[in-house]
Protein backbone atom coordinates (compact mmCIF):
# COMPACT_ATOMS: atom_id res chain seq x y z
CA UNK A 1 0.00 0.00 0.00
CA UNK A 2 1.15 3.16 -1.07
CA UNK A 3 2.52 5.50 1.82
CA UNK A 4 0.67 9.37 1.99
CA UNK A 5 4.02 10.23 3.68
CA UNK A 6 5.45 10.73 -0.38
CA UNK A 7 2.39 12.76 -1.63
CA UNK A 8 3.03 15.66 -3.87
CA UNK A 9 1.92 18.41 -5.63
CA UNK A 10 3.00 17.87 -8.95
CA UNK A 11 3.27 20.45 -12.01
CA UNK A 12 0.41 18.93 -13.85
CA UNK A 13 -1.80 19.01 -10.25
CA UNK A 14 -0.37 22.92 -10.44
CA UNK A 15 -1.61 23.66 -13.89
CA UNK A 16 -4.63 21.84 -12.87
CA UNK A 17 -5.09 24.29 -9.99
CA UNK A 18 -4.10 26.99 -12.33
CA UNK A 19 -7.06 26.41 -14.11
CA UNK A 20 -9.35 25.95 -11.57
CA UNK A 21 -8.62 29.35 -10.19
CA UNK A 22 -8.81 30.99 -13.83
CA UNK A 23 -12.16 29.83 -14.37
CA UNK A 24 -13.77 30.78 -11.05
CA UNK A 25 -12.56 34.38 -11.38
CA UNK A 26 -13.81 34.64 -14.68
CA UNK A 27 -17.17 33.39 -14.09
CA UNK A 28 -17.22 35.44 -10.89
CA UNK A 29 -16.92 33.53 -8.30
CA UNK A 30 -20.05 32.74 -8.46
CA UNK A 31 -20.21 28.59 -8.86
CA UNK A 32 -18.28 26.03 -8.91
CA UNK A 33 -15.83 24.96 -11.75
CA UNK A 34 -16.51 20.76 -13.22
CA UNK A 35 -13.24 18.76 -14.04
CA UNK A 36 -14.61 18.49 -17.64
CA UNK A 37 -14.16 22.38 -18.37
CA UNK A 38 -10.82 22.16 -16.14
CA UNK A 39 -9.16 19.53 -18.30
CA UNK A 40 -10.31 21.68 -22.03
CA UNK A 41 -8.62 24.78 -20.33
CA UNK A 42 -5.45 23.01 -19.55
CA UNK A 43 -5.83 21.48 -23.46
CA UNK A 44 -7.09 18.05 -23.21
CA UNK A 45 -10.21 16.36 -25.36
CA UNK A 46 -13.35 16.75 -24.47
CA UNK A 47 -12.87 13.02 -24.51
CA UNK A 48 -10.66 12.29 -21.89
CA UNK A 49 -10.33 15.70 -19.95
CA UNK A 50 -12.54 15.26 -17.01
CA UNK A 51 -10.40 11.36 -16.44
CA UNK A 52 -7.22 13.97 -16.82
CA UNK A 53 -7.98 15.90 -13.61
CA UNK A 54 -9.82 13.31 -11.33
CA UNK A 55 -6.91 12.39 -9.63
CA UNK A 56 -4.96 15.75 -9.33
CA UNK A 57 -8.38 16.86 -8.12
CA UNK A 58 -9.01 14.40 -5.25
CA UNK A 59 -5.11 15.02 -4.28
CA UNK A 60 -5.89 18.98 -4.53
CA UNK A 61 -9.11 18.03 -1.62
CA UNK A 62 -6.24 16.21 0.46
CA UNK A 63 -3.85 19.56 0.27
CA UNK A 64 -6.87 21.81 1.03
CA UNK A 65 -6.15 24.11 -1.87
CA UNK A 66 -9.88 23.32 -3.54
CA UNK A 67 -13.42 22.02 -1.90
CA UNK A 68 -16.13 19.74 -3.86
CA UNK A 69 -19.06 21.13 -3.81
CA UNK A 70 -22.71 20.32 -5.27
CA UNK A 71 -23.28 18.40 -8.18
CA UNK A 72 -19.32 17.24 -8.45
CA UNK A 73 -18.25 21.22 -9.18
CA UNK A 74 -14.78 22.44 -7.39
CA UNK A 75 -13.96 25.93 -5.67
CA UNK A 76 -10.48 26.38 -5.00
CA UNK A 77 -10.26 27.83 -1.39
CA UNK A 78 -8.16 31.10 -1.84
CA UNK A 79 -6.22 31.64 0.76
Amino acid sequence: MKQNSKLRITEKDENIYKALCDLYKERGKSTGIGPTEIGLRVGRDSYDASAYCNASLKKLIQFNKIEKIDNGKYIPLLN
